[in-house]
């Protein structure tokens, strides 16, 4: 028997069931960056098994950080909520398929992808920001 995975399902359950959690995260910067740190080294562990879910994972971490750090914050409640949450699933390993089964990624990657299409503008948006960001490190001093 196939197991199927509603993403939209998945985010509502695991919201309703951790919602004090979530709020938690959301209120306590420590937390937030213990969030974002564990779902870097969790992505970069298992490069193997995601592929290229590994850079979505580490740009939605990205945005977190920025966020915390007060850096950008053009960007939604509901965005930063999304992350918290799929950043959250990520790094809990039991979920609704256990990280350490066979095909264990399956629901975080359904997850995932859910998020990133639901929050795709205010993705795209950060992804320029932070582009240009890093252009302006860059970039030679004008000593003119």
């Amino acid at each position: 028997m196939k197991k199927k995975f509603d993403p939209k399902k998945l985010y509502r359950d695991f919201m309703g069931k951790n919602r004090g959690t979530v709020r938690e995260y959301m209120s306590n910067p420590s937390k937030m960056k213990q969030l974002f740190q564990n779902a870097e080294e969790k992505a970069e562990k298992n490069e193997g098994y995601l592929k290229e879910a590994v850079e979505k994972i580490m740009l939605l971490a990205s945005l977190l950080r920025a966020y915390k750090r007060g850096e950008y914050r053009d960007v939604s409640n509901k965005t930063i909520v999304m992350v918290v949450v799929t950043l959250l699933y990520f790094v809990t390993p039991v979920d609704a398929w256990p990280d350490f089964l066979p095909l264990g990624y399956v629901d975080d990657l359904a997850l995932l992808g859910y998020t990133m299409r639901v929050i795709n503008e205010d993705l795209d948006a950060f992804r320029e920001w932070k582009e240009a960001q890093e252009q302006e490190e860059t970039a030679p001093e004008n000593n003119s």
